[in-house]
């Protein structure tokens, strides 16, 4: 029996998670100015990260692309008709070269894009004080290049202002900041962890923001098994007392078993958890559009198909990009597989 595919973890992946769950809230705690700008009545999108290397020196070694952390498609509200693209780089260690890869990036997305109006913005999550890149500079006989690019340094958040706001985001960054803190120290993370998930709950939330909010912060704080389980405990007693959804009750039902549906045995109680998660992951992100989906999804056979899945329902930048997974995936199904 393969090893199942669990879901990634680490500061990259949660903040990557936390842009697309709640780009107006981080533009808006970060970088208010920009925020101020965007008209939010339209729609953003968000685009493929991956960006090819053009340069045939570079095909002929193998390196085809690399990716960018966040990319989409935004609009300005000054009233000239026009689109800017907005990629976003989390930094999470000190990296001499960050100057040099981020005007790597925006040049090769400028290129790759016929040259559009764009902005790269840094978040720069690492926990050195001092390390405040910005600039990316050369000279050479006349010859000059000088990239400029904003950027924000989360310690310089006040953890207690944190606290007290109402942006969704603030909590996100509190739980950078407490993951920094407490790294190599479980136990006190294990604290820290609870405390968010009271926080979350106090702040009246909505759902759908508590489920988000909630995978964020599994994600930046990872724990050992044995003291995910006890969060996991903490969390269910939450919900015994009143109504309110939290994605780590949804693994427990993909790894326990106890998503509806169990009397039909361990593996289709499995499936749909699987189902059901994937579908509250989609609805979400893209809204009611995704409803007619949850048909499709009760037809994949495979479990594990449900998993990978799920993966490209977190990280499809467009639910027709999901839907075309979807499609492939049903026609790869053997036709004697069993569906619910």
């Amino acid at each position: 029996m393969r090893p199942r595919r669990r879901v990634r973890r680490g500061f990259d992946e949660g903040w990557k998670y936390a842009i697309r769950a709640f780009l107006p809230e981080c533009l808006q705690l970060l970088f208010p100015s920009l925020h101020a700008r965007i008209d939010w009545t339209r729609p953003v999108e968000f685009l493929s990260t991956e960006l090819h290397r053009l340069a045939p020196a570079q095909l002929r070694k193998g390196v085809r692309s690399v990716d960018v952390d966040v990319l989409v498609r935004i609009y300005f509200r000054d009233g000239v008709p026009r689109v800017v693209l907005l990629h976003i780089e989390i930094q999470a260690q000190r990296d001499p070269n960050f100057p040099l890869r981020l005007f790597v990036y925006y040049y090769r997305i400028f290129d790759a894009n016929d040259y559009p109006e764009l902005i790269s913005l840094a978040i720069l999550a690492d926990d050195d004080p001092n390390w405040r890149p910005s600039v990316f500079e050369r000279r050479l006989e006349g010859c000059n290049i000088r990239f400029e690019f904003p950027t924000v340094k989360l310690l310089d958040f006040d953890e207690a202002e944190l606290e007290q706001s109402e942006n969704p985001f603030a909590l996100v960054v509190l739980a950078h900041l407490r993951a920094l803190k407490t790294r190599g120290r479980p136990n006190l993370m294990f604290g820290e962890k609870l405390a968010l998930i009271r926080a979350m709950q106090a702040k009246g939330y909505t759902p759908e923001q508590v489920i988000e909010l909630y995978k964020v912060v599994d994600y930046i704080m990872a724990l050992p098994a044995e003291l995910e389980k006890r969060v996991q405990e903490f969390v269910r007693q939450i919900e015994e007392q009143s109504e309110w959804p939290l994605t780590s009750l949804e693994r427990l039902a993909l790894e326990e078993g106890y998503a509806d549906g169990y009397s039909k045995g361990l593996q289709q109680g499995e499936r749909k958890g699987q189902i059901r998660f994937t579908m509250r992951v989609l609805k979400s992100r893209f809204g009611d559009a995704a409803l007619p989906l949850e048909e499709k999804l009760v037809q994949v056979p495979s479990l594990e198909t449900l998993e990978e899945l799920a993966m490209t329902a977190i990280e499809a930048t467009s639910l027709e990009e999901f839907t075309r997974a979807l499609e492939a995936a049903l026609t790869d199904a053997p036709e004697t597989a069993e569906t619910e």
